[in-house]
């Protein structure tokens, strides 16, 4: 949503086109796409966005197999046909819908997992024209991700700000949180393993609230059948763990739950610390956006964002305990500068003229 909600405010004309595989039951489909489309009316853009329903059996997408909601299917193909851009994130749109479009930009906002599984499966990622990635050192000499013989540029991940506003300190027992994913997801890479999980990632850091004698807190999908015992092992090092679809299932609690944070720990996937991509998340902007520090696991990007207040950097245990540490000593003084980062360089205003600019528009 900051992407239309940032172009919009920018005087540009946008369609968002959402694509849905069906589950084999018309009633839960139909279900999901009109909780979509009433998400998206609270922000005022429903009326400029589709939704594609897609048969569960096809692999690629051609549109004249699937079934419009929002907009008729000619208008859909009207507005494609006249498109002056495509942003496509993460191989969204695929063949043979993607040929429809003029100029087609590729956003890659998970470097390296993108590449990796490019290698093993065909994302249709050559025929796009301009090839943009948040991985912000992948054209470094000790970046390992593999650029698959093609030319990426770079750009840095924002907020439209007037969505985020700076929120009153939520006090001393408010949790370090943050809000994701939990997989075993592995791939491999130059004869090793390479984890892409967060699980991994967490994993590292389990004694941190034992050690920083703090609350600690993971919304993570580990669900119900947890086969390791996660849930039951986090919560006796010191963390709670809630359900992610339960505090964070709608934007506006999104919003509310990271305001209801004392501060945000960010463990990235061992991809980018592994492969030194430089990623940072859109999820600790927001965090910084709502006036709450970051306090994030090294990926590179300390070489270009200014951190030690606001937003801090570790790369073990000990580095992360100086930093919780660090963020509670003087929290007032984090807080303001967490949100001086957010307004001074993850703005949606000069970010996306910086990628239209990539893009040749």
């Amino acid at each position: 949503m900051q992407y239309p909600l940032g172009l919009k405010a920018s005087g540009h004309d946008v369609f968002w086109l959402e694509l849905l595989r069906s589950s084999g039951c018309r009633e839960k489909d139909l279900r999901l796409i009109r909780s979509f489309f009433r998400r998206l009316n609270a922000y005022g853009i429903d009326l400029d966005c589709a939704v594609l329903l897609f048969n569960a059996d096809l692999m690629q997408q051609p549109i004249d197999k699937s079934e419009a909601f929002g907009a008729s299917g000619e208008k859909v193909r009207t507005i494609i046909r006249n498109a002056d851009l495509l942003l496509n994130f993460c191989c969204a749109i695929r063949q043979p819908l993607l040929s429809l479009f003029k100029h087609k930009v590729l956003l890659d906002v998970d470097p390296g997992h993108l590449q990796l599984a490019a290698l093993s499966c065909d994302l249709d990622i050559p025929d796009h024209d301009v090839f943009l990635t948040i991985g912000a050192r992948i054209n470094a000499p000790d970046c390992e991700v593999p650029k698959l013989g093609l030319e990426w540029r770079t750009f840095e991940p924002f907020v439209y700000l007037p969505m985020w506003q700076p929120r009153t300190d939520p006090g001393a027992d408010a949790p370090f949180s943050s809000i994701t994913q939990w997989t075993w997801e592995e791939l491999w890479w130059r004869d090793k393993r390479i984890s892409v999980s967060k699980r991994a990632a967490y994993l590292k850091y389990l004694e941190l609230p034992l050690t920083a004698q703090r609350p600690f807190e993971l919304a993570a999908n580990i669900g119900p059948e947890d086969p390791a015992g996660d849930a039951r092992v986090f919560c006796e090092h010191g963390w709670r763990i809630v359900d992610p679809h339960e505090v964070a299932g709608s934007p506006s609690q999104y919003q509310k739950y990271i305001a209801g944070s004392r501060a945000e720990f960010m463990c990235p996937k061992p991809i980018h610390t592994e492969m030194k991509t430089g990623w940072f998340s859109d999820r600790s902007i927001a965090y910084l956006a709502s006036g709450r520090p970051v306090l994030a696991e090294d990926t590179g990007f300390a070489e270009r964002l200014p951190t030690g207040l606001g937003l801090l950097s570790f790369r073990d245990i000990e580095e992360a305990a100086a930093g919780v540490a660090e963020i509670d000593a003087d929290y007032p003084r984090h807080s303001r500068a967490a949100r001086e980062i957010a307004v001074e360089i993850f703005d949606s205003r000069p970010g996306l003229e910086a990628l239209l600019s990539a893009c040749g528009r």
